[in-house]
């Protein structure tokens, strides 16, 4: 149930990061990842249904307050300390996810949020995808501009998630699953952080937070 949760949650968030808007989706997604990684551990300290979703929904609570407190401390540290302290800060907590009791449940939390971290730190130092600029289209343009980076996105998505659950289900006597189940979830968030940016980039579904592609054409000197 919870495998399930966790890959609907990594979908359905993500939708927000490549339409709506990135920061949010962004703050969500670890936010769902980290309730249903605190969800587990108090299933495997066997407090069980339905203490364990009264406490995760608690620790999701806390968790937003936590983090509405302290954003903009957070955020200064990190801007501060560059592209190293944010990836160090990611390390840290993805590692820490996975410490305590290794398991699949466990790595997929630790292994999206390695990738999201990393992703969105290329992205914004990089590439620059910015999900509101939508190239000066409007009207219906906009909504289909929308509709074909979403279809994109979570097509890839999907069949990333579906593939990698396939193979985790079949190779559980496997020692190596684990590490395995990480690298994959990793590469997932990865791919929702800065490679499908990159991708709508490439083919004028999204412009960027420095103008867009239609801007910078307007701009050349002779055009």
């Amino acid at each position: 149930m919870i495998f399930t949760f966790l890959n609907i949650s990594i979908i359905i968030f993500f939708c927000i990061y490549w339409c709506i808007n990135e920061k949010i989706g962004l703050q969500l997604s670890i936010v769902i990842l980290l309730s249903a990684w605190t969800i587990h551990l108090l299933n495997s300290l066997n407090i069980k249904f339905p203490f364990n979703i009264e406490i995760g929904w608690f620790a999701a609570g806390a968790l937003i307050c936590g983090y509405i407190a302290l954003r903009k401390l957070l955020e200064t540290l990190l801007l501060k300390g560059g592209m190293r302290a944010y990836l160090i800060a990611t390390a840290v907590v993805s590692f820490s996810l996975i410490i305590y009791h290794p398991s699949v449940i466990f790595v997929i939390p630790g292994g999206v949020i390695l990738g999201l971290g990393i992703g969105h730190c290329l992205n914004r130092k990089f590439i620059g995808f910015d999900c509101v600029n939508i190239l000066q289209r409007k009207g219906k343009k906009k909504y289909l501009t929308l509709l074909a980076r979403l279809a994109l996105g979570v097509s890839v998505l999907i069949l990333m998630v579906y593939r990698v659950e396939k193979i985790i289900f079949s190779m559980t006597e496997n020692q190596n699953v684990l590490l395995y189940g990480f690298l994959c979830y990793a590469i997932i968030g990865f791919w929702i952080t800065v490679a499908a940016p990159w991708l709508f980039i490439k083919l004028r579904l999204a412009g960027t937070a420095s103008g867009s592609e239609d801007e910078k054409q307007e701009k050349k000197p002779g055009t």
